[in-house]
């Protein structure tokens, strides 16, 4: 952002001093998140993920979801709350695949009966370990009362937005959420973009293609507008 300071400098964000103390400016790049050894862009990414985040916040926001998101500052930068962000990527699960089955023993592709709620430390020295509640107390991360309000969130987020993309016909298969606090409050924060949730076609007849909105580097140029349609009808 020309004229304004870095304030923190990510994979495929950036963030920037805002001309308000309390605000910062989200700047989605066009970095794509897929780990190949070296780094790959897609022109115009940051924008469709700014303009899914934007709209997906708003609407979480009509619920009663507390967010950072403020407004829009143009076609690839968002206006957000300057939160004390909680170092805790919560991963919501609602259907049984890749690692979760693996580890659990569960079919691929089954339906879970709850959502299950994970949590990993966000720490790229440590490699992100997972973490229960009690790892958070201990390691100072966050109290019982920010934990509650994390799952009571997260929780209520994932409603919404199953629902939502349910009526856009697609299955919200798993996704990360983050966190941070203005004052006493717990707030959504980050993004909520193809970058951080999958997705599959829901399911007609036979099967669903699970790799139909797989993001790779021979796709990518085809799955970030089609998910921007399928979402923003």
């Amino acid at each position: 952002m020309k004229g304004q300071e870095k304030y923190a400098e990510g994979r495929t964000k950036n963030l920037y001093t805002a001309n308000q103390g309390d605000q910062l400016l989200m700047e989605f790049t066009d970095t794509l998140p897929i780990q190949t050894g070296k780094k790959s862009t897609l022109k115009g990414k940051g924008a469709i993920n700014s303009e899914i985040s934007s709209f997906l916040f708003g609407y979480l926001q009509s619920y009663n979801v507390p967010t950072h998101y403020i407004k829009k500052a143009d076609d690839r930068t968002l206006v957000v709350k300057k939160l004390s962000m909680i170092p805790i990527e919560v991963l919501i699960w609602n259907t049984a695949t890749g690692s979760l089955s693996k580890r659990l023993g569960i079919s691929d592709g089954t339906t879970l009966e709850t959502p299950v709620l994970e949590f990993y430390l966000k720490d790229e020295k440590l490699k992100n370990p997972m973490i229960n509640d009690y790892h958070a107390y201990a390691l100072g991360i966050c109290d019982r009362s920010d934990m509650n309000a994390i799952i009571r969130i997260g929780t209520k987020v994932n409603a919404v937005l199953r629902s939502y993309f349910q009526r856009n016909g697609v299955v919200l298969v798993s996704f990360t959420l983050e966190f941070g606090k203005s004052g006493n409050q717990v707030m959504l924060a980050d993004e909520i973009s193809p970058d951080t949730f999958v997705v599959w076609p829901l399911e007609e007849e036979g099967k669903p293609d699970k790799k139909e909105y797989q993001i790779t580097p021979d796709k990518a140029k085809q799955i970030y507008p089609k998910l921007k349609d399928v979402l923003l009808k």
